[in-house]
């Protein structure tokens, strides 16, 4: 898998003002201070091929200029961030319009968004650098490969009706060190990355998602995009009248065991969840031809992104997509004469996504 189709924004069969491209990194840093507590980052870049959107109330414009030459594209774009530091959740860390640039080569390339200040990813060889330089932050990161079974790009996605539905490439774990300057405070870190291109080719619906690295080199996601009412909620509560009558449009977990690195597929899980002190704990389960899960994850703390985007008058669409930095307080799988629990896994670190509304 080449990093030009990580890197290209594909435009074929857009659907007008409805398509997104976004890269983005969730970065799980150790915390010897709090084990419980793994701090978090995530970094975004993107761009979608509407006019203007608002995103935590920051404003953001597309004039509609795209140019692609040779093996390069220059368009307007945004970069975002929130950070997690182990106490204090920095929502948002940045919201920030600019040129957005991409440049690749078959075994590498580069991705930045550049305003007053700059948000750049260097993928041109290893180890990739990521650099965030802005007066009220700054961050330098490299990241190398973490296991032989994680590294490698992984295309996927799936269509609904049509050209309608999503395309992701992953990378599911990288290796991450380096520094954080936020809130006067400048700090080393260390811990691991997941890497993902997502291109959303319809009105954006709501969806959970999370992904887990383990101790011993597991990994483990799941996305489920679904219809229904949760579509018309408005609010960032998690308290809903609409939060009911999920029909999901997929419905699939996977997870790659550290020790041989054997990937495990099961279809057909569900969710439900339960909230403590306003923070959700989600319940994944799911039963089918000698497989068997069950897996809870509680949430630590919060961050989201509220994106707003004119449909018509003063009629606005909203999507709150809700990211939670969370414990795996329960695992349990079975195929067959196997099983695994939290046990096997060794120390786990995740993040719980949980979007509503429509975009």
């Amino acid at each position: 898998m080449s990093w030009q189709e990580v890197l290209d924004i594909d435009r074929s069969h857009e659907l007008k003002s409805r398509t997104w491209w976004w890269w983005w990194f969730i970065f799980f840093f150790k915390n010897p201070a709090r084990p419980d507590r793994t701090k978090q980052m995530v970094i975004l870049w993107g761009t979608r091929n509407c006019k203007k959107l608002v995103i935590n109330d920051i404003p953001w414009k597309n004039d509609g200029a795209f140019l692609r030459k040779g093996n390069s594209i220059d368009t307007k774009g945004m970069a975002a961030g929130w950070y997690y530091d182990g106490e204090v959740m920095h929502d948002p860390l940045f919201v920030d319009g600019g040129n957005l640039e991409t440049r690749w080569t078959e075994d590498g390339g580069t991705l930045s968004v550049k305003s007053e200040s700059t948000y750049a990813l260097d993928a041109t060889a290893r180890p990739y650098r990521i650099l965030v330089n802005r007066p009220d932050a700054r961050v330098d990161l490299t990241l190398d490969k973490l296991t032989t079974h994680l590294d490698p790009i992984i295309p996927t996605g799936k269509d609904y009706l049509g050209h309608l539905g999503y395309k992701m490439h992953k990378i599911r774990g990288n290796r991450v060190t380096g520094t954080v300057a936020v809130a006067g405070r400048k700090e080393d870190v260390d811990g691991t990355a997941y890497f993902q291109k997502v291109r959303i080719n319809s009105p954006t619906s709501p969806w959970y998602w999370g992904v887990f690295q383990s101790e011993n080199g597991s990994y483990i996601d799941y996305f489920m995009p679904h219809i229904g009412p949760p579509m018309l909620r408005r609010t960032e509560s998690h308290a809903s009248g609409f939060d009911w009558g999920e029909r999901m449009l997929s419905k699939g977990f996977q997870f790659i065991d550290g020790g041989d690195g054997k990937l495990h597929k099961l279809k057909g899980i569900k969710m439900s969840k339960r909230y403590e002190d306003d923070l959700p704990i989600f319940l994944l389960q799911g039963e089918k031809g000698g497989q068997k899960l069950k897996m809870e994850m509680a949430a630590y703390a919060r961050a989201y992104w509220k994106i707003v985007q004119p449909f018509l008058g003063p009629i606005t669409t909203i999507l709150y997509y809700n990211e939670y930095p969370v414990n795996v307080t329960r695992f349990e799988y079975e195929e067959g004469p196997r099983k695994w629990s939290l046990s096997d896994l060794g120390e786990v670190v995740g993040n719980c996504e949980h979007a509503w509304g429509l975009v």
